[in-house]
């Protein structure tokens, strides 16, 4: 790839006019802290305020700014200035927060000046941080709280998407089946249950008992079987009996107390599957001064 020629000429001269001016700053710097160092603090004020002066300095070199805005505030303040040789170490300290002064190389009243206005910047900057963290904490728990309330809609969402209400309509004759059927009706599944349970095996334990009885009617046992025979006959009729008798008293109190608990045509509340765009839920992300929500459909 080739280079024009034009632009190779404006590269090298803008490197050199950059070293040209690095070097005229130093000098320029060079020549203030000599006034400086001569006592001559209206010159060097002067000096070092065409160099570091006011918020947009002349000087780009770090260092070299740092240095001159340090030599600056000292001069103002040799000059009775002390508004502005506070003002100017406060811009020092803003580049630098962490800056320390030699106290071998300035007196005690430019350290004091310096050390005040360290202090006051860093009691605002804690402010600010403290201020700063309350207001992040602040911010986390609306976000926390206002996330909190969103789970809790989805909560509520999901259940009322897994329930529906069935018109259901009531028979005074349904109430009267046994096994349950009544107790069902009502809404008391469980004890509709037991009771269809008991009935059905007392009704089995009955119709078995009477099976064997109606088997056992009209044999002619031999004379040494006649004993057994006569005690399972007792047994099965009178298990046969009792059966039948429980069956009648379950299936009654069954059937009294679905018409004691008997209401008329209503609604009831029945189960069904979650839609499948809801099953994911929503995916939340919370952060510290911010929360995201982000909701999976």
């Amino acid at each position: 790839m080739r280079v024009p020629l034009r632009m190779l000429l404006w590269v090298v001269c803008t490197c050199l006019f950059a070293q040209v001016a690095r070097a005229n700053d130093f000098e320029d710097f060079e020549a203030a802290r000599n006034a400086y160092e001569s006592a001559d603090y209206a010159l060097a004020a002067k000096r070092f305020e065409k160099l570091a002066g006011g918020d947009t300095p002349a000087l780009t070199n770090r260092s070299l700014l740092l240095e001159a805005k340090k030599f600056l505030g000292a001069s103002y303040l040799f000059l009775g200035k002390l508004q502005l040789a506070e003002a100017e170490f406060e811009r020092l300290l803003r580049l630098d927060p962490q800056y320390i002064l030699d106290p071998l190389a300035f007196p005690e009243e430019v350290q004091r000046l310096f050390s005040r206005v360290k202090a006051r910047l860093d009691s605002e900057r804690s402010v600010a941080e403290e201020e700063q963290r309350r207001e992040q904490e602040r911010l986390l728990r609306k976000e926390t709280d206002r996330v909190k309330g969103e789970q809790e809609r989805w909560a509520r969402l999901t259940a009322l998407a897994q329930e529906e209400k069935v018109w259901q309509p009531r028979s005074r004759w349904v109430a009267l089946m046994p096994f349950g059927i009544g107790q069902v009706q009502n809404g008391h599944a469980s004890l509709g249950a037991v009771l269809a349970v008991s009935e059905v095996s007392l009704l089995l334990v009955s119709l078995v008992s009477w099976g064997v009885h109606e088997n056992l009617r009209g044999q002619n046992p031999a004379a040494d079987q006649r004993d057994n025979y006569s005690l399972t006959e007792r047994v099965s009729r009178y298990t046969n009996q009792v059966s039948l008798g429980l069956f009648g008293v379950i299936a009654i109190t069954g059937i009294i107390d679905a018409q004691v608990r008997f209401e008329g045509d209503g609604t009831r509340v029945r189960k069904r599957p979650l839609p499948p765009d809801l099953r994911d839920g929503p995916k939340l992300s919370l952060g510290l001064g911010s929360a995201q929500l982000q909701l999976s459909f």
